[in-house]
C-alpha cells in the first residue's frame, strides 16, 4: 500500500529565476504554453510491505507464462533500516527540480566529466527530455556522504537522500521460484536524464532513438538472491542471509548510453517481437576518411563516459550498522572501471527456453 499520499509541487516558466518560482494552481498551469514542467517529489513515502504486483504475459519458448512478483517496494528518507522504519522524504527542490520538456537539440547540454557543458544532441530536432535534479559545476553537495571521490557537485542536500528497496520473485519453472532483493541506502540520482526523438532510420522507415545518462550514488547497496521465494523467512539468522548477500559500500555508477550527434541509442523491436537496443559505431555516418575522423574526434572528446566505482565490495558477512563495511565473508576491496565508452553495443531480449 501507499501509506502517505504523493504530493507534487509543479511549476513552469521561461526566463524566471528560481527564487521567483511558486506553485501553480490548475488554472494557472493551463495557461502556460510550451514551457515544460518542473516538479518536486514533496514528502513522499511508499510502503509496499503488504502489497504484491504480479507481471504476467511474459512467456518462454513454449508459450508458458513466466510471472514476476514485485514485493516489499519502499521509498523513504535515509535511515529507514531497509524500509522497516519509513519516514517521508522530499526529492528535488524549486532550485533544482525534475524537468519534463520538449526542447530543440541545439538547446540541450550535458555535463562532461571534466566539468564542461557540451552539446550532445543534433541540431534541428525536437527532443522529449526528462531530467533529474542536476549536477552542478560548483557549489554543490557531496554525492555520497563522507566519500569525496564520488564528487561534491550534486544539487541534492543530505535531507533529500532516499532509501529505496524492492524484491522480485521469478517463477522460472513449475515449483521453482528465484528471488532477488535490492536495498539502496542514501540514494541520489542527480544528473540522470533520458532524451528521445524520431530518426528516419537506415531504411527510411523511422525509428525511436535517444540518449540516456543514469547516475546512481549510494552510501550502501545490498543485493540478496535465493533459489526459493520463502528463503527470507523470520527463522533465518543474519549470518544465513548474509551468506547470500553482495554488499557495496560507497558505490556509484555513471552509465552513458548514446551520443546523439553520431551514436544515438536505437530502440526497436525485431521481426519476432523481441526488443533491441543498439549503439552503432560513431563513425558509421561518415562517407570519407576525413568525415569519419571528424566524427571520431568529436565522439572521443565530448561523449559521456561510463564509470563504475565500488569503494568496497564484499560477498557474504554482516554489517554492524547500515553504513559500516561488512565483516566476515570475502572482501574484494575497491573495484573501479572508469572512462568506458562503447564503440558498438547491441542488446536484445530472447525467449526463455
Amino acid at each position: 500500500m501507499i501509506s502517505r499520499s504523493l504530493s507534487l509541487v509543479i511549476f513552469a516558466g521561461l526566463g524566471v529565476s528560481a527564487q521567483a518560482m511558486e506553485p501553480l494552481s490548475d488554472a494557472e498551469l493551463s495557461d502556460v504554453q510550451g514551457a515544460g514542467l518542473g516538479f518536486v517529489l514533496d514528502q513522499v513515502m511508499l510502503d509496499g510491505s503488504g502489497a504484491q504486483i504480479v507481471i504476467n504475459d511474459i512467456t518462454d519458448g513454449q508459450g508458458r507464462n513466466v510471472p514476476i512478483s514485485v514485493k516489499n517496494l519502499y521509498l523513504g528518507a535515509a535511515g529507514s533500516n531497509k524500509g522497516s522504519n519509513l519516514s517521508p522524504v522530499t526529492i528535488g527542490s524549486l532550485d533544482h527540480p525534475f524537468e519534463l520538456e520538449l526542447a530543440k537539440g541545439e538547446e540541450l547540454r550535458s555535463l562532461r566529466d571534466d566539468g564542461q557543458w557540451v552539446q550532445t544532441t543534433p541540431n534541428n530536432i525536437t527532443v522529449l527530455s526528462f531530467k533529474f535534479p542536476e549536477r552542478l559545476v560548483a557549489g554543490g553537495n557531496p554525492c555520497i556522504d563522507g566519500y569525496a571521490a564520488a564528487g561534491s557537485n550534486c544539487s541534492t542536500s543530505a535531507s533529500g537522500r532516499a532509501d529505496l528497496g524492492v524484491r522480485f520473485d521469478f517463477q522460472v519453472a513449475a515449483g521453482r521460484t528465484e528471488m532477488l532483493a535490492l536495498d539502496f541506502h542514501q540514494l541520489v540520482m542527480d544528473g540522470s536524464y533520458l532524451r528521445l526523438w524520431g530518426d528516419p532510420g537506415q531504411n527510411g522507415n523511422g525509428e525511436l532513438v535517444g540518449e540516456a545518462r543514469i547516475n546512481i550514488f549510494a552510501k550502501t547497496l545490498e543485493v540478496m538472491s535465493c533459489a526459493q521465494a520463502n528463503c527470507n523467512t523470520a527463522g533465518e539468522t543474519a549470518a544465513q542471509r548474509g551468506a547470500r548477500t553482495l554488499y557495496i559500500t560507497n558505490g556509484y555508477a555513471n552509465i552513458a548510453l548514446g551520443y546523439g550527434k553520431s551514436q544515438p541509442l536505437r530502440l526497436r523491436s525485431s521481426a519476432d517481437g523481441q526488443f533491441v537496443l543498439e549503439l552503432q559505431n560513431p563513425t558509421a555516418g561518415g562517407t570519407t576518411a576525413a568525415q569519419r575522423q571528424a566524427l571520431a574526434s568529436d565522439f572521443y572528446a565530448n561523449a559521456a563516459r561510463t564509470n563504475l566505482v565500488f569503494e568496497n565490495l564484499t560477498v557474504g558477512g554482516t554489517r554492524s550498522s547500515p553504513t559500516a563495511i561488512p565483516t566476515g565473508g570475502y572482501n574484494f576491496g575497491r573495484n573501479e572501471i572508469s572512462g568506458l565508452s562503447f564503440n558498438y553495443l547491441k542488446v536484445s531480449s530472447y525467449d526463455l527456453r
